[in-house]
């Protein structure tokens, strides 16, 4: 027992791989990602229940690398009187480039009555956006830089049985989080300001600095009767530790305000997957895919001005976080006389997320206090409806040799994409759009197998766009004061590829 521990660890040192065979998840990136659609050995990192299924000791490896080149990400807010006369305008043309990392190392071997797995996982994202302002009628008022950063790693151990006639499985696992989102000015970082419109860069991302830990936990069954099988699984998340930053500077080259506000974060995720397939005949297939998964975060933070117009006063904000993500959809799988498959498949998204960030900054001089408080409420508050379609296929030309292809279309409606901002001056925006995301991407890939061995390398490459318009208004003590017109656009390009590695000890 001693020697098979030891035979499953010594590898997880010294082969420096880095997440997901019939295939692994190198066969589902040769195909676009068709989880649910067609079976996969890698479908136990979804179901943990699926892990029972498997044999002997093996060693899982994948690596993949994504560049997106953002060609434009731009904002272009025009402003008029209340009687529909332009004032002016406040335009915003971005462009860059986005990196992403996917990673995973693990293993799986028998134990006691069923089987054992234990993963290394790493997700990071690398991005870099350059802008440049024109306002009122002057090209190249100021440009501008964003950047998004992402580092995760996580832990997962996964143990999965039969019990009763069903295979039953449980996944717990602890990952670090690392996510940063900043902006800087000429003149100004993360600036805070909502009545602002020169410098206001939240309308594209809500800053922060953050780092915490996450426990992660996964219960699900499957069972599989004479022409059917089903598997279902639960899954949530809960944050234990964090820490959350907020720097906040206005003004160069001495800053006349300036603050570092430190806090936390909290927040949890739950959701679920069920898979369901009904085996027609020998060769047709119909799987059936319901998902849901649900986030919420809270950041917050308090510190103390250090510049020269703010010196001591006292600051606090906080933003709240929430998504929802639900997808429907089936297909058919069949089973080709030359050892190969083909897939197709539809779904509906329904996708909303929401940004409430809040902001107060108050202090005391001899005489009347002051107090200034700015409030980001639904900044965005995002609904969309959205079809995807999957096709994905396989052929095998020789018992070492098999060749895969997918295809994913989706086009989504967007009903609601709404900014509201207002300050203790009484003055409110409310501006709220809808119009239309749609893309697609293809992936072409492969294997190959050797005595205990198999390597999965793929390709992909896509398109994504979307492109939304309306207008709003600003009210002061309720009368309205401006009239505005916003779109909101970003055009992309990816392209990348990976690959996967999957050992059987003899």
């Amino acid at each position: 027992m001693k020697k098979r521990y030891l035979l499953l660890a010594l590898p997880l040192l010294i082969i420096a791989l880095v997440s997901t065979s019939y295939g692994w998840q190198g066969r589902m990136g040769g195909m676009g990602d068709p989880y649910g659609l067609l079976e996969d050995e890698s479908d136990f990192l979804i179901h943990p229940a699926k892990i029972a299924q498997g044999e002997g000791i093996r060693y899982y490896g994948h690596y993949r690398f994504t560049y997106t080149d953002v060609m434009s990400w731009d904002y272009d807010l025009d402003w008029f009187t209340p009687t529909g006369v332009l004032i002016g305008y406040f335009h915003f043309d971005t462009s860059g480039q986005e990196y992403n990392h996917n990673a995973l190392l693990g293993a799986a071997t028998p134990l006691g009555p069923g089987r054992f797995g234990i993963f290394f996982t790493y997700d990071g994202m690398r991005g870099d956006y350059d802008g440049n302002e024109n306002v009122l009628g002057l090209d190249n008022f100021a440009e501008y830089e964003l950047t998004k950063d992402l580092d995760n790693f996580a832990l997962r151990l996964l143990y999965g049985l039969p019990v009763l006639g069903m295979d039953v499985g449980l996944e717990l696992g602890a990952a670090y989080r690392d996510e940063e989102k900043q902006w800087v000015f000429p003149f100004t970082t993360n600036d805070v300001w909502p009545t602002d419109y020169t410098y206001n860069l939240h309308f594209f991302m809500n800053p922060y600095d953050s780092n915490y830990w996450e426990i992660l936990w996964k219960a699900g069954l499957g069972r599989e009767f004479n022409a059917a099988s089903f598997n279902w699984t639960i899954r949530g998340s809960n944050i234990i530790s964090s820490n959350n930053e907020y720097e906040y500077i206005y003004g160069a080259p001495v800053p006349g305000e300036q603050v570092v506000m430190k806090g936390n974060v909290t927040g949890f995720s739950i959701g679920s997957d069920l898979w369901f397939r009904y085996q027609m005949n020998d060769s047709l297939t119909l799987p059936f895919v319901v998902s849901v998964d649900y986030t919420s975060k809270h950041r917050d933070g308090d510190g103390i001005g250090s510049g020269t117009v703010d010196l001591g006063e006292p600051y606090t904000y906080a933003q709240k976080e929430m998504t929802l993500d639900a997808k429907v959809g089936g297909g058919v799988g069949k089973k080709l006389h030359r050892n190969g498959m083909i897939g197709a498949a539809l779904y509906y998204h329904y996708l909303q997320g929401e940004e409430d960030q809040w902001f107060n900054n108050s202090f005391n001089l001899p005489g009347p206090g002051y107090h200034y408080l700015y409030d980001y409420a639904g900044f965005p508050l995002h609904k969309e409806h959205r079809l995807a379609v999957r096709f994905a296929g396989e052929l095998e030309l020789s018992p070492s040799v098999t060749l895969r292809m997918g295809l994913n279309p989706f086009y989504g409606w967007v009903v609601a994409h709404d900014f509201e901002q207002s300050s203790n001056v009484f003055l409110t925006d409310t501006i709220s759009l809808n119009g239309y995301t749609w893309g697609i991407g293809g992936s072409v890939g492969g294997s190959l197998q050797f005595d205990g061995f198999t390597m999965e390398p793929f390709i992909n490459a896509g398109w994504q766009q979307y492109n939304l318009a309306g207008d709003g208004d600003t009210t002061a003590l309720g009368v309205i004061t401006t009239l505005w017109d916003m779109d909101l656009s970003r055009d992309e390009w990816y392209i990348g590829g990976g690959c996967s590695f999957l050992y059987d000890l003899p």
